[in-house]
């Protein structure tokens, strides 16, 4: 095995144990993975210093169906051609929609408070 050596400037200064990991990952791992890994790390960096990095699934349910009472949730499923077209819109895939129908039919099925 050659030994490269390589000079990075960072904005903040690494400790030992940060410095042994990153020692670890170019030791066994090969460059074209780093650097892929690297990419995604800094597109995905980018996109949430931008504020546009989107949330996963589970949370979008979970802000959708959270505080929704049974009578809110019967409304919805009554209304629910409406309801797909506004979650459409706002960028939901048909299997998240379904998974927010899903728990709000459980919802409407409970009775409120």
């Amino acid at each position: 095995m050659v030994k490269q050596q390589i000079e990075l400037t960072t904005s903040k200064t690494p400790d030992d144990a940060q410095l042994k990991q990153l020692k670890e990952y170019f030791k066994e791992m090969p460059i074209e993975e780093i650097l892929a890994g690297l990419k995604f790390a800094k597109n995905r960096w980018t996109a949430k210093d931008a504020g546009v990095l989107k949330v996963g699934r589970k949370s979008i349910i979970q802000k959708e169906v959270h505080s929704v009472t049974s009578e809110q949730a019967q409304w919805r499923l009554k209304n629910w051609k409406m309801m797909i077209a506004n979650y459409r819109r706002r960028g939901y895939s048909y299997p998240t929609i379904s998974r927010i129908k899903k728990i709000l039919i459980q919802k409407s099925k409970k009775r409120s408070r």
